[in-house]
């Protein structure tokens, strides 16, 4: 497997990144249990971070220590291998088989350098070096005490966002014991966890929702825990805060360490959670033991780490044995190492500058995208669209919710990329959700993501748009057709920025911008409590109008000839305007689809048009939008009235008492016919008729009173 993946992110303390010497570590001792090695699938492994599904050999990628994955990698590595295996405890197990079978495979640069150095000793107090070339979110550090000769105690601490699994532990520690067995004088080896930082809490929620931790009623919650089976209600072990002693560490980052074995410090200390009565944990095969005495949710992990070496004439055989001349061969793999990372080095450097590469056609595209106007793509120069973009402009100095209305296929997509492009979010992420395009279900896991088992098919862990979109904008389109459970939930996000996965119990903070459209009247909905109210006035910050194209008359004509010339660059043909005829129909047109009807109009117009032409024709238009349809004057209206039958007017003034009733039914005729010609939008009908929404929502009161 060809090394080519190392990370420009792995220093980023932000994103916590491991070498694959240690998912190698898991890798091989998978494969010495054979059957349990069958059921692994490093494909899916790989998958739970998106980006490295392209990585078509994911079990050579885990095994080559020169690689490097994200944490959330050797995490869902750990979990399926115990549950593959059987065993909680197979990371531990892994690190010591991979250094007791050092001699059957081509030892790593850490572990060249720990057989030169040649002493425990010494290699452990190298604690704080072997953390940073483990990964970017592991500190370490040991220490010895002056009256204590063979023992060394080591201080773990796994930074944020990481929080520690069970087998990150068990990792840790099997390393730790097992690089003894590199030197053959020494005899024996003990690492005693003293304290973790293992929260409790998440060795709980590890064995899925069989048990729960809860506080003890009778000792009060800042005293006492429990951990009973959540089916039966039986106590399995039970909790007690406590707190530990100080003592000096020279070169910890604290300056000092918590002791067990020192009387309490000053008051104040961080208290801990001490197991007062133990018990298993169980989840099928897997077993997890909660010792008496155990201590849990310290700031970091402390272990004392004893050693017996064997006699200098035991030594001296085991030597003759196993190594001809020693210091030849730890020069040969130092210089063989070099070249390793030279190679490593070539590798880094080309990735980074295929990334730069990557940066300035990203750079390049969206100036395309967006070209290199304050627009954003969108067209225009009259009055309704100079007042669009004035809103635009506002809306994006802030970081206000925004809600987009407007008919069907007047843009509001390409405005909501505009407030994005022109914020200080433009770096970030952009994006959209069709919100009435997904069942509830799928639409809950689209914008919060979902944990593995969280539902059927949900194989692996996936990230959702909110987390997704951290630190950029989420397009939220047609929000009216959420549920009335998702709007709960969508509030929430809003009120509180956090949320949780689908199947998740941690909650999630993210810093997301949302902007949210609808072709609905959300007054209307809310009036017919189909909305939440609360929900409304919190997208409600910043409303935006889009008019619709028959609103934007004089825009039409920059719309058309944009749309022409890019499809006729797609047919490849030499097509650049339109005839005067054929200009006349399309802005005389109501256009009922908007841009998006334009579009596909001028879209088949080119498809017609013949290789050789130059221009659009009216023949090549639509019979439907060529259809002329007379204005109404007055004189067209006083022959309407004259059409009717006085009979007919007649029965009307005695049916509605009177001229007031007839008009009365008159206006409410035309009330229904413009909201039904703006797809039921309510605002933009009242403001055609030259009304305001409460108007409009009172008379359908009295109508309805009346019918």
């Amino acid at each position: 497997m060809s090394s080519t993946h190392l990370p420009e992110t792995v220093e980023s303390p932000l994103e916590p990144w491991v070498t694959c010497f240690l998912t190698g570590m898991l890798v091989r001792f998978l494969d010495s249990l054979g059957e349990p090695a069958k059921e692994m699938d490093y494909q899916c492994v790989m998958g739970v971070v998106e980006g490295f599904d392209h990585i078509r050999d994911a079990k050579g990628f885990l095994l080559d220590p020169n690689n490097w994955v994200p944490h959330a990698v050797l995490r869902e590595l750990i979990r399926r291998s115990e549950c593959a295996s059987g065993l909680k405890d197979i990371a531990y197990r892994a690190g010591l088989n991979y250094f007791a079978s050092s001699t059957g495979r081509q030892p790593t640069l850490l572990e060249t350098i720990a057989r030169y150095l040649g002493d425990v000793d010494a290699v452990v107090r190298c604690s704080a070096m072997w953390a940073t070339a483990y990964s970017n979110y592991l500190r370490m550090h040991a220490f010895a005490r002056a009256d204590e000769s063979h023992t060394l105690y080591i201080l773990v601490r796994f930074l944020p966002p990481v929080d520690p699994l069970i087998g990150n532990g068990f990792l840790v520690k099997g390393n730790i014991e097992g690089f003894s067995k590199l030197y053959p004088f020494v005899e024996t080896v003990v690492c005693e966890e003293q304290y973790s930082q293992l929260r409790l809490s998440s060795v709980v929620d590890e064995f899925g929702k069989a048990y729960v931790l809860s506080p003890d009623k009778a000792k009060g919650p800042s005293n006492g825990w429990s951990i009973k089976e959540r089916s039966t209600g039986r106590t399995v072990a039970t909790a007690r805060t406590c707190s530990l002693g100080k003592e000096a560490v020279p070169g910890w980052e604290e300056g000092s360490a918590l002791a067990t074995d020192i009387p309490m410090g000053q008051p104040g200390n961080r208290n801990m959670l001490r197991i007062e009565r133990g018990g298993i944990l169980r989840a099928g095969a897997l077993e997890y033991s909660l010792r008496e005495g155990d201590i849990y949710d310290a700031p970091y992990t402390r272990f004392c780490f004893r050693w017996r070496e064997r006699a200098q004439q035991q030594v001296s055989a085991v030597l003759r044995e196993t190594v001809a001349d020693p210091k030849d061969v730890m020069s040969k793999m130092l210089f063989e190492h070099l070249v390793g990372l030279q190679a490593t080095q070539r590798r880094a450097l080309g990735i980074i500058m295929r990334n730069q590469a990557l940066i300035q056609e990203n750079t390049h595209l969206r100036e395309e995208l967006y070209g290199l106007t304050e627009t954003g793509g969108m067209i225009g120069k009259g009055r309704a669209f100079q007042n669009l973009l004035d809103q635009v402009r506002i809306v994006a100095r802030s970081d206000a919710t925004a809600l987009l209305t407007g008919e069907t296929g007047t843009g509001k997509e390409m405005a909501a990329r505009l407030i994005h492009q022109a914020s200080a979010r433009s770096n970030a992420r952009f994006l959209a959700v069709n919100c009435g395009a997904l069942v509830e279900t799928l639409l809950e896991s689209e914008l919060f993501g979902h944990e593995r088992g969280a539902f059927t098919g949900a194989v692996g862990q996936k990230k959702g748009k909110f987390e997704q979109a951290d630190g950029g904008t989420l397009f939220l389109d047609e929000i009216g057709e959420i549920s009335p459970a998702m709007q709960v939930k969508l509030l929430r996000v809003l009120q509180e920025r956090e949320f949780q996965r689908v199947g998740g119990q941690h909650d999630l903070k993210v810093d997301v911008r949302i902007v949210a459209a609808t072709n609905q009247d959300l007054q209307s909905l809310v009036a017919e409590r189909k909305f939440r109210q609360d929900l409304f006035y919190r997208l409600d910050v910043f409303p935006i109008h889009l008019p619709s194209l028959r609103e934007r008359a004089e825009d039409i004509p920059l719309i058309a000839d944009h749309i022409l010339h890019r499809h006729a660059a797609l047919q490849k043909k030499a097509l650049n305007g339109f005839t005067r005829e054929a200009l006349e129909v399309l802005m005389r047109h109501r256009w009922p689809g908007n841009i998006r009807e334009l579009e596909n109009v001028i879209e088949r117009a080119v498809t017609l048009a013949g290789a050789q032409a130059t221009i659009i024709q009216v023949d090549l238009l639509p019979l439907s939008i060529r259809e002329v349809q007379e204005a109404i004057s007055a004189e067209g209206l006083d022959d309407l009235v004259n059409r009717v039958e006085w009979p007919l007017i007649v029965e009307g003034l005695k049916g509605d008492k009177g001229l007031t009733g007839l008009l009365q039914r008159i206006e409410w005729s035309l009330i229904k016919r413009s909201i039904k010609e703006h797809a039921g939008n309510k605002t933009a009908a009242a403001r055609l008729l030259g009304r305001t929404y409460r108007w409009l929502r009172k008379t359908e009161t009295e109508m309805a009173s009346l019918q």
